[in-house]
């Protein structure tokens, strides 16, 4: 997929997973967020530069969306991805 493309599944992806999840009081950023954090593994942000689906390499931009992607059919590697996300962050502790 060109870089146009994923750019494009990128964003479609972050805003219908809200839809999905109905019961989560996540946002199209949080999926962006928990993705992207597992991406780079660390707190993107500290990584690369804003906004992250232009600033990520080709490969980086691909794995996000293959997270993405998985979420929409996977609650538990979403959870456990939100976990190691907030790890990242310094939100919860490793153990």
């Amino acid at each position: 997929m060109n870089r146009e493309k994923l750019e494009k599944e990128y964003k479609r992806l972050g805003n219908e997973l809200p839809k999905r999840y109905l019961h989560k009081s996540f946002q199209n950023h949080c999926y962006w967020r928990i993705a992207l954090d597992n991406s780079v593994g660390d707190q993107w942000n500290k990584k690369i530069s804003s906004p992250a689906y232009k600033n990520l390499t080709n490969e980086q931009l691909q794995k996000t969306v293959d997270f993405l992607r998985q979420y929409n059919k996977d609650e538990k590697t979403l959870e456990k991805h939100n976990k190691q996300s907030l790890i990242y962050r310094g939100k919860i502790n490793a153990f």
